[in-house]
């Protein structure tokens, strides 16, 4: 079973807020004055003394945010039902006049957690001022009744991504892989239910219409006729929801990253695997157009050689020895499925498709640890014991039961979808379309408790008089363009704001396009001149800037200053650096032998090089440091190999100013830029 999600991980989250920003060369459309939609709907309510009325604490890890714990009923459309389960909102009241509150469907999945995940970073002070920010755990996750089964996904997955095609070509093709695709998915769902642990009937009450009426729930006991939503991936089925539930309590949406609610499981789950493959086709074309990026592949066509790759990694596995701390190493199999699922994770930011460029020009050349470091990141496995590690505010258990439980992924009895699934697994399968068999989905939701058997159908969301912001981008891997374009032209209030290239969601990453947009809207009621908006500010969109990876051998350098630049960018973009929250000490293997440690400390980062062999031909040791105070990261090391030294570097993240001083292939050093 392939799984491709629709969330941003914190990871993902923290790689894309570091990116670098690109003004274009023209101005977005400014929008004009209508008359005002953010009228206060209850500013004589006291937001800090109704959540002490309903006992709020502030949230663990949250500071700024106050937890209530509401009790809703089970299954909000049987009255006769009186049981009931806890959900947890937290909220940060409007710092100054209130115009009510601002829900945030985030951070998506189905399974992310809201309120370990929230920040108020993204959003403009005049928005924090006038709203309560409001971010829940959806029932099922987080602090809202949990429901889990870690130890049948996690065999689950490992088995996934360690399973090769020993028959015919990729994917179930013989009756006889079908037939044990069928029976560990049964095996799977029948160990995930038992896991979990309640009646398994209950299952059925854990989507996304349970959901919308649990917020609904929050916003009578706080007494607001209205609220907003802001939705994102995910979010945006629990956003339409509440809003075709209740359309006279919305004030407004916003949608970012939109799913088509109109679709069927299957039908979404084929759209997303031709988004995931225009988008990495797109990344690859951009990189063969780009003369560092098309250098570092050998001069060779970059479709070409995914290509190249995809198709020998379907025949066989790969055997590896990934390097670990203190010089030793790891066994593995590398297989088609890992490559798939390293490729699809890889597409969701600016910064990881520059990543995975760079790591499959290592490929390319031979090099597999840095497509390695990846698939061991991505799909957060120890490298050591291939311990399944998971993301803390991430359910993988509540990302399938959401997903089988809202959708039946075709109809009929259990065998007749799973036949379904099959035959239309065999359509789109294969390494062209390159990123595919998210439509297998279906084999797991055919076995679901609660799972639909018969095909849900929901119509275009009309909602007369409110007004709704559609914000997606044309290279959105995860919710296809085409989807949320439909979505914004069903409203009869909606508006399309788009980036050309872009990521999966496009809210709050610094651009005023589509950000001042949303603010202008909740703020002064302001909503653009155009119906249809393309962000202009987003510059190159496709994958940023390319960082090329380091040359076979030192003598390939002109001067020490390029080396140790080089070798920094190489630190920088290790996958377990870039992608590293900082709170504990972390050591890893260098790719050809030693060890790299990086640490917090109090004035920064630190990071130590313990015979560190970067190159198969250059060592690197000692430490180095980055002074957040100054800005300024400093290694003061000693270089070994093909050629030695004994160098200090210097760059400095404010200005982009570099220098490097010592000795090195037995001359004096000192240069600058």
């Amino acid at each position: 079973m392939k799984r491709f999600y629709l969330f941003l991980s914190s990871l993902i989250l923290l790689s894309l807020s570091c990116q670098t920003l690109v003004s274009g060369s023209e101005e977005p459309q400014m929008p004009t004055l209508i008359p005002a939609v953010t009228e206060p709907y209850a500013s004589e309510i006291d937001m800090t003394a109704k959540l002490a009325e309903l006992g709020g604490a502030p949230c663990d890890g949250q500071p700024d945010l106050t937890c209530v714990k509401i009790a809703v009923p089970l299954n909000h459309f049987d009255s006769a039902n009186p049981e009931t389960l806890g959900v947890y909102f937290g909220v940060a009241p409007a710092t100054g006049e209130r115009y009510g509150m601002y829900v945030q469907a985030y951070p998506g999945g189905p399974g992310g957690e809201g309120i370990s995940s929230a920040y108020l970073d993204y959003l403009d002070e005049s928005i924090l001022e006038h709203y309560d920010i409001v971010y829940y755990d959806q029932r099922g996750i987080g602090l809202s009744n949990p429901l889990a089964c870690p130890i049948a996904y996690a065999e689950d997955f490992k088995d996934f991504l360690t399973r090769f095609d020993e028959a015919g070509v990729e994917g179930l093709d013989t009756p006889a892989e079908q037939e044990e695709a069928v029976e560990r998915a049964r095996q799977y769902i029948e160990d995930c239910v038992a896991e979990i642990g309640i009646d398994p009937a209950k299952l059925a009450f854990f989507g996304t219409d349970q959901v919308a009426e649990d917020i609904d729930v929050f916003r009578e006991m706080i007494g607001d006729e209205k609220i907003w939503i802001y939705g994102v991936s995910y979010g945006t089925a629990v956003a339409q929801t509440y809003a075709a539930a209740h359309p006279d309590r919305v004030a407004g949406l916003i949608l970012d990253g939109a799913i088509n609610m109109t679709l069927t499981g299957e039908q979404s789950a084929l759209a997303q695997e031709k988004a995931f493959d225009k988008t990495l086709v797109a990344v690859l074309n951009a990189c063969s157009a780009d003369e560092f990026c098309r250098a570092d592949m050998g001069g060779r066509d970059a479709l070409a050689v995914y290509d190249e790759l995809a198709a020998r990694l379907s025949k066989d596995p790969l055997a590896y020895d990934f390097p670990l701390p203190g010089g030793k190493t790891v066994k593995g199999l590398f297989t088609f499925n890992a490559f798939e699922y390293t490729t699809a994770y890889q597409m969701y930011s600016l910064r990881g498709r520059m990543l995975f460029l760079r790591a499959l020009a290592d490929a390319n050349r031979g090099d597999f640890v840095p497509m390695l470091r990846l698939m061991y990141d991505n799909a957060t496995i120890d490298p050591a014991t291939f311990e399944y590690l998971g993301d803390p505010t991430f359910s993988d258990t509540m990302f399938l039961s959401v997903l089988c439980t809202d959708d039946s992924y075709f109809s009929g009895a259990p065998e007749e979808r799973i036949a379904q699934t099959i035959e239309a697994g065999q359509a789109s399968n294969g390494t062209a379309p390159r990123l595919d068999g998210s439509v297998y989905t279906g084999l797991s939701c055919a076995f679901w408790p609660g799972s639909p058997s018969e095909v849900v159908t929901r119509e275009p969301l009309k909602l007369e008089g409110v007004p709704v912001l559609v914000l997606n981008a044309t290279l959105d891997p995860a919710t296809p363009f085409e989807e949320g374009k439909f979505v914004a032209e069903s409203f009869a209030e909606g508006y399309h704001i788009y980036v050309e290239g872009g990521v999966h969601s496009i809210y709050g990453y610094g651009y005023s396009c589509p950000d001042q947009y949303v603010t202008d809207l909740l703020v002064s009621g302001e909503l653009p001149a155009e119906r249809e908006v393309v962000c202009t500010d987003w510059g190159d969109a496709i994958y940023g800037f390319y960082v090329p990876i380091l040359p076979q051998t030192v003598s390939d350098f002109s001067d020490p200053l390029e080396m140790m630049i080089a070798i920094d960018n190489n630190f920088f973009y290790l996958p377990e650096v870039y992608y590293n929250d900082w709170v504990q000490e972390k050591s890893i293997g260098c790719n050809f032998g030693g060890t790299y440690t990086f640490a917090p400390s109090a004035e920064g980062e630190k990071h130590m090089y313990d015979q560190c062999a970067v190159m198969r031909n250059l060592v690197v040791s000692g430490d180095g440091m980055f002074d957040y105070a100054t800005g300024i990261f400093t290694m003061n090391v000693e270089i070994s190999g093909e050629k030695s030294g004994r160098l200090t570097y210097s760059y400095n993240f404010n200005d982009g100013s570099a220098s490097v001083t010592g000795e090195f292939d037995g001359e004096p050093v000192d240069l600058s830029q």
